[in-house]
């Protein structure tokens, strides 16, 4: 069939009105504005340092435009940075752009962020029209407490600068391990802690960063390192990195899976391991992702893009890998593909992410790079690979005072709660000045709200239908 016979009858009034229609829209849009010289050259630079350097210089001298056009590159290169989106919404209403100021602060609603332009008088310029309230009440819901989580234990006493937990079910205790003695202890419901391997009895520990139970067959996975934080830390011990497996009931060291070695520094980002045995494990600083199966240790792929992976999660059918950037989000590996690719879901911030766990095809993700701090259940859809839904479980709660990383136990989520990793300086050491509050581990109900079918924010969703402003 030709093209001309195509367009006869009904086929050449469509195709016209369509025309006419497309015309008339061309018309109403203004051409979209050539970039500047400055945007260009910021757009060659991903250096962050060197942006947020150029945008307080801009700032200082009252250059409102080069300074927003710094941000803006700066949430382009980091788009989940709380910071940087307030930033971007502070330098539009500082240049009376009210309408980009308005739609970015509705991001930080939706977002659930806790950041509130009230009192900041950068907003002076936009804050007499009515949608600069209705943005505001919303988010003060978001400064509230949200969940029904509540304190499992106090750790009693116990080792320094605690990050990971997790629960040894089948004993009723919880495993608790230091980034800065090496210990690893048990504790009981009452906080009480005994030890269970420290670099005392096992040479290879250093710096614990993560830590996994495989309950089925009753090993405990840990990831150690020598680091600066470390008590007994040595310059020749930077690099060096082992994945540790012991007997659960006994404690004893059944393999050592030395990481090749780098001299440069290593951190395990997290651990999980899949239904059949197979264990997965981060390097936070290396952005790696490692293999044990069979008993040996490989490197699976690498992530040279990553700025710090995190969390790290496996399906139930062994299929998928899921894994967070810590300032990038998420992303899921096909593991009979060997693809990696990015999951996202507008207008949900995925950053800031430390600790992530499998459940019942839902991702639990620990969230302490957010205001406020937060426990999220997203929803995947794996037949078509994609994030559903965002359930908040626990928000801005007293207690959660830079949370951390833990494991799910049935229905429960238990994490460090307080681990208050801001408080302690490079050397592993509390900084001068600083109370370190006793340890809490949190438990969280992992179905919590699970029929509300997801929500954007802890808050009531702020609709399309905002206030004309």
């Amino acid at each position: 069939m030709t093209i001309r016979s195509l367009l006869t009858g009904g086929a050449l009034v469509a195709a016209v009105f369509a025309s006419s229609l497309c015309h008339a829209q061309a018309l109403r849009r203004a051409p979209a504005p050539l970039p500047t010289d400055t945007e260009i050259e910021l757009s060659k630079i991903n250096d962050l340092n060197v942006i947020m350097q150029r945008a307080d210089e801009w700032r200082k001298a009252n250059d409102l435009r080069r300074y927003t056009y710094a941000l803006e590159r700066l949430v382009q290169l980091r788009p989940y940075s709380p910071n940087f989106i307030y930033g971007l919404a502070e330098a539009y209403a500082l240049r009376d752009e009210k309408t980009k100021a308005y739609d970015t602060l509705i991001k930080i609603q939706k977002q659930g962020l806790a950041l509130n332009p009230d009192k900041d008088p950068d907003f002076d310029k936009i804050r007499d029209k009515p949608v600069f309230k209705y943005i505001v009440d919303g988010i003060v819901v978001n400064e509230t407490a949200w969940g029904e989580g509540e304190v499992a234990a106090t750790i009693q006493g116990g080792p320094e600068l605690i990050e990971s937990v997790v629960h040894d079910k089948k004993r009723n205790r919880f495993l608790a391990a230091s980034v800065r003695t090496g210990e690893i202890v048990a504790v009981d419901g009452s906080g009480k802690t005994t030890a269970f391997a420290s670099p005392a009895t096992t040479s290879a520990l250093k710096s614990v960063f993560a830590l996994a139970v495989d309950e089925a067959r009753g090993y405990l996975w840990v990831g150690t390192a020598g680091a600066p934080q470390f008590k007994d830390y040595r310059p020749v011990d930077l690099g060096t990195g082992a994945l540790l497996k012991f007997d659960l009931a006994t404690a004893k060291l059944l393999e050592t899976h030395k990481l090749p070695f780098t001299g440069t520094p290593r951190a395990f980002g997290s651990i999980t391991v899949a239904s059949d045995g197979t264990v997965y494990a981060t390097d936070a600083i290396l952005n790696v992702v490692y293999q044990v199966q069979g008993g040996n240790l490989r490197t699976l792929f690498n992530v040279p893009e990553s700025t710090s992976l995190r969390g790290i999660a496996v399906s139930s059918d062994n299929k998928f890998l899921y894994f967070v950037d810590y300032e990038l989000g998420l992303r899921v590996a096909d593991l009979g593909k060997s693809e990696v690719r990015e999951l996202k879901l507008d207008p949900h911030n995925l950053g800031g992410i430390d600790g992530l766990y499998y459940y019942q095809d839902h991702l639990i993700a620990i969230q302490n790079g957010t205001v406020p701090t937060r426990v999220l259940r997203i929803a995947i859809d794996k037949t078509k690979g994609v994030l559903t839904t965002v359930q908040p479980l626990e928000a801005n709660q007293p207690e959660m005072a830079w949370p951390t990383f833990g494991a799910v136990s049935g229905d429960a989520v238990y994490f460090i709660a307080n681990s208050q990793r801001d408080m302690y300086g490079a050397n592993g050491l509390p900084l001068e000045g600083t109370f370190i509050e006793p340890r809490k581990i949190y438990r969280v109900n992992a179905r919590f709200a699970w029929n509300e079918g997801g929500k954007g924010t802890q808050a009531p969703m702020i609709k399309d239908d905002k206030p004309a402003g």
